[in-house]
């Protein structure tokens, strides 16, 4: 069963030192305090990604603005903006976003730096934090991790990676019942909700279609 992973890493400020295999050479020690999260984590070239945060501090060095970078390859982040919504308080959210640029497939460190001033930052310096993103070329679905279908009961479906032209979508396998309760696409990211079907125990193949026709398949365990 494929499910979602979001890598949510300590975030901004303050000294506490986080080694981590997911981070490139040269950028592995991180002194952030607070957490990130990408959404969707992966996709396709052309998607675009929201960013979302918590910042925390008790220092006198308050951040006013982030900057979103890649130090795999910082072709990948484009049309990217980032506000820290706390404006310089002891405890802010920041936001923000970008369109996955034309890169290869593979993982990439996304990198959120946070500063005072409202100039932009410098990466990896001062507060900041990373994590990865994955480009895919395919649509994929998945359901809650370790979540099984009970005949009767509702079950949600996540999905990223599908054709930014999608804005509709459909649910087939032998655990749907009838037809989804719900199917939307929207910037290539699929939710969707179906009633399982009266079946007995065991895994089945569930099939999400895009209105465009690109279409993703997962097993779903009842």
């Amino acid at each position: 069963m494929k499910h979602i992973s979001y890598f949510v890493l300590p975030l901004l400020l303050v000294a506490v030192v986080f080694l981590s295999s997911a981070v490139v050479p040269g950028f592995s020690t991180v002194t952030t305090m607070g957490s990130v999260d990408l959404s969707p984590g992966k996709g396709p070239v052309g998607i675009d990604v929201e960013i979302t945060g918590v910042a925390t501090t008790n220092v006198t060095n308050l951040d006013q603005s982030c900057t979103i970078f890649s130090p795999s390859n910082p072709d990948i982040v484009t049309a990217a903006a980032c506000v820290v919504n706390g404006d310089g308080s002891t405890s802010g959210n920041f936001t923000g976003s970008f369109t996955v640029g034309n890169v290869p497939l593979g993982e990439y460190v996304i990198e959120v730096t946070a500063c005072t001033g409202n100039n932009g930052c410098v990466p990896s310096r001062g507060d900041w934090v990373q994590t990865i993103f994955v480009v895919q070329s395919s649509p994929t679905i998945w359901t809650p991790y370790g979540l099984f279908g009970v005949p009767g009961n509702t079950l949600q479906v996540y999905g990223s990676g599908f054709s930014l032209n999608d804005n509709s979508c459909t649910l087939a396998g032998e655990a749907v019942e009838g037809s989804a309760i719900s199917c939307r696409i929207s910037g290539g990211s699929l939710t969707a909700l179906f009633v399982v079907a009266s079946i007995p125990n065991g895994y089945y193949e569930l099939t999400a279609t895009g209105n465009t026709g690109d279409s993703a398949n997962t097993v779903v365990g009842a």
